[in-house]
């Protein structure tokens, strides 16, 4: 038994030696030869012994003694071949072996259903092999992609009236080959370099397509930064948020990271030949329907990176260049470019660039364009550039450019610049606002307002607060403590909301609604059974540009659960003004009038 798994591994490893993998490359060795008037088996004999190898073949089924003429310089063997025959014989590899065969369908009376075409893809100019080439046929959507040697082989329906073979490939021309024949042929095509491209870049390109009546293309011009030769010292406008210069090493930074998104974004969802034919083939095709179960396995094919559909169902996950009316999957869709239209999704929705409409997912919405209409998720909304309408997140919601609506989250809310609109949320955050955001907690870094200040009050010996917002509505966290005197309370911690008005010459009024809870030395256990709300209003002067001295009279409410708390007889610091009666020892809730007075810390506004 020992012996039987010796012998089985020993010919495992001899048929993975180097030898027999080279084999499968027979037909694309490269010889020369030059040949006029000899008899064919001859000739092939000749070919054979300049290639390494033999053919095997029925005398009965090729004449062997019929005469050819062939001349060729550094040309592979399936070149040499295809041009002797003429699709009269197929060849095939085996091992050492190029095995020879009439061509059956070359006598079939019946026109076949489909047929093969093959060749190379070769420049122009060099006669270089060109790999990674995208060979298609526009209406009915057969596609292939030539192999590292240049070689590619399509199949095309013979019962279509038109067909037009359309070849694309990365800096080069492309070009349109009408196929009158429909049989199987060989069909050799050369590209022009695209000589513009290396000079100005990929700035506005837009491939001029064939009309055909039986199918519509929408081209549509792509748009890449352009790498050019500019002084160091160039100075760019960002008017994707709001207008700001940009260096040189910012600029060359955002074309970096443009690229990186845009080929990750590809790659991430596109199978091998799909990632080739978006490189390539910049015509925009178009198909009123698709369906599919993954990427790859659609009725889009592999073109569907290349394609708009105004349909599109998608069992498991599905991926196209665009989506003019209506898109839903079960789990994730991916678009390539625009979605206009209704966008559902069961797990999420990837756009590349614009959503003009309405968009939902049950997790994540991620739109690296702009967004005009509803985009709602439970988790995550996020957009590359800018909002016009409404975006809903149970978690977050994230706008990079500029928002011009509403942000709605149970979360938190992200715009770089809010010009119209609202964020609504827990949290809500922007680089610089128009408007008010509503929230526990909002921050606007470039024109919001912020305090920090220091304060002395009837209730307190020292209180700190923090005010984040902008002057028309801002959130105040504040803490107040009294170093363990006897008759003052022991901590205050609060919250509240605040409004301030410019009156001129560094002058400020302030109104400020807060609630506190109050420690008290006496508390025995975790409960905390009192609290306070106060009302204050205050005249603020600025002192400089970050320092401004403010004072006012408050309206104070104290309530709690047990009775006689305060001590009303203690004369230490401000006395209040009791409203009503002076309360006593069975007093359980207080009111009064009060005053404060400090100093604050102001930003740069």
């Amino acid at each position: 038994m020992k012996l039987f798994y010796r012998l089985a591994f020993w010919c495992i490893c001899i048929c993975l030696l180097p030898g027999h993998i080279s084999a499968q490359d027979l037909l694309e060795k490269r010889i020369t030869l030059k040949v006029t008037n000899q008899p064919l088996d001859e000739t092939l004999q000749k070919i054979g012994n300049l290639g390494g190898f033999s053919f095997s073949y029925s005398p009965d089924m090729i004449d062997v003694k019929s005469r050819v003429s062939i001349q060729a310089v550094n040309m592979s063997i399936r070149e040499i071949l295809a041009a002797i025959f003429k699709d009269k014989v197929t060849f095939k590899e085996r091992r050492k072996y190029i095995i020879l065969q009439k061509n059956a369908e070359a006598d079939k009376p019946l026109a076949p259903e489909d047929f093969d075409l093959n060749g190379y893809i070769i420049d122009n100019k060099t006669g270089k092999k060109l790999a990674n080439a995208s060979i298609y046929e526009s209406a009915t959507l057969a596609s292939a992609v030539s192999n590292q040697y240049g070689y590619y082989k399509i199949r095309l329906p013979a019962t279509r009236p038109q067909l037009r073979l359309e070849v694309r490939k990365e800096d080069y021309i492309g070009k349109s080959i009408p196929i009158p024949t429909r049989k199987d042929g060989y069909l050799q095509i050369s590209l022009n370099p695209d000589t513009l491209k290396p000079i100005a870049g990929k700035v506005a390109t837009h491939t001029p397509v064939q009309v055909d009546s039986l199918h519509t293309r929408v081209a549509i011009p792509q748009f890449e930064m352009a790498k050019v030769d500019l002084p160091r010292d160039t100075m760019f406008l960002d008017s994707s948020t709001n207008i700001r210069t940009m260096s040189w090493p910012d600029y060359e930074n955002l074309r970096k990271k443009a690229r990186n998104v845009q080929n990750k974004f590809v790659s991430a969802f596109a199978s091998a030949k799909q990632a080739v034919h978006t490189r390539n083939i910049e015509d925009t095709l178009y198909a009123p329907f698709q369906a599919s179960i993954l990427p790859f396995l659609g009725t889009n094919r592999e073109l569907s990176g290349n394609i708009v559909n105004d349909y599109s169902i998608n069992l498991i996950a599905g991926y196209s260049l665009g989506v003019s009316k209506f898109e839903v999957g079960s789990l994730i869709n991916v678009v390539r470019g625009n979605v206009n239209g209704f966008q559902l999704g069961g797990v999420g929705n990837l756009v590349g660039n614009n959503v003009n409409g309405f968009q939902y997912a049950n997790v994540l919405n991620l739109t690296l364009g702009n967004v005009r209409g509803f985009q709602g998720t439970n988790f995550i909304n996020y957009i590359g550039k800018n909002l016009s309408g409404f975006q809903v997140a149970g978690v977050g919601n994230v706008v990079v450019g500029a928002l011009e609506g509403y942000q709605f989250s149970v979360g938190y809310n992200y715009a770089h610049t809010v010009r119209k609109g609202h964020q609504i949320g827990f949290v809500n955050y922007s680089d610089s606002t128009a408007t008010v955001p509503f929230g526990l907690f909002s921050w606007v870094h470039s024109n919001g307002y912020r305090r920090y200040e220091f304060s002395y009050d009837e209730f307190n010996y020292f209180n700190t607060a923090f005010k984040t917002g902008v002057e028309r509505f801002y959130n105040i966290f504040n803490l107040g403590f009294n170093g363990g005197a006897k008759d003052k309370p022991l901590l205050t911690i609060g919250y509240g909301f605040g409004t301030a008005q410019r009156l001129g010459k560094g002058w400020r009024a302030n109104a400020d609604l807060t609630g506190s809870i109050v420690l008290l030395n006496t508390d025995r256990n975790d409960e905390i059974n009192q609290g306070i709300v106060k009302f204050a209003l205050a005249i603020e002067k600025k002192i400089g540009s970050r320092f401004a001295l403010f004072a006012g009279p408050s309206l104070n409410t104290f309530f709690a659960k047990d009775s006689g708390l305060l001590n009303t007889e203690a004369k230490k610091g401000i006395s209040p003004i009791w409203i009503g009666q002076k309360p006593d020892s069975s007093t359980r809730n207080y009111g009064w009038v009060g005053f404060q007075a400090g100093i604050r810390f102001l930003n740069k506004i």
